[in-house]
């Protein structure tokens, strides 16, 4: 894994589990490894998914780029008044 500032890299296992580009996951981590999660109401977005073709031999692996934050629009509008001093 590798992080920096807000953005974070991490290779996860293949098993066949595609992430889209805008979807929202959160993140498991343990000594043992990271583990990828779909969940709407997770805490990052990815930005990138493809197969870590650079590493050879051993199990295949995803390279997944995520982003702290999501794209998510927020459920409850906000009056445009009560953006303004009355």
């Amino acid at each position: 894994m590798s992080k920096t500032g807000k953005f974070s890299t991490h290779h996860v296992p293949d098993t066949g589990v595609w992430y889209d580009p805008g979807e929202t996951v959160r993140l498991d981590e343990s000594r043992s490894g990271a583990q990828i999660v779909k969940d709407p109401k997770g805490d990052y977005e990815v930005f990138s998914c493809r197969q870590a073709t650079e590493y050879k031999g051993g199990p295949a692996l995803l390279r997944i780029g995520l982003r702290k934050g999501s794209s998510r629009v927020p459920t409850e509008a906000v009056p445009l008044s009560s953006l303004y001093d009355a």
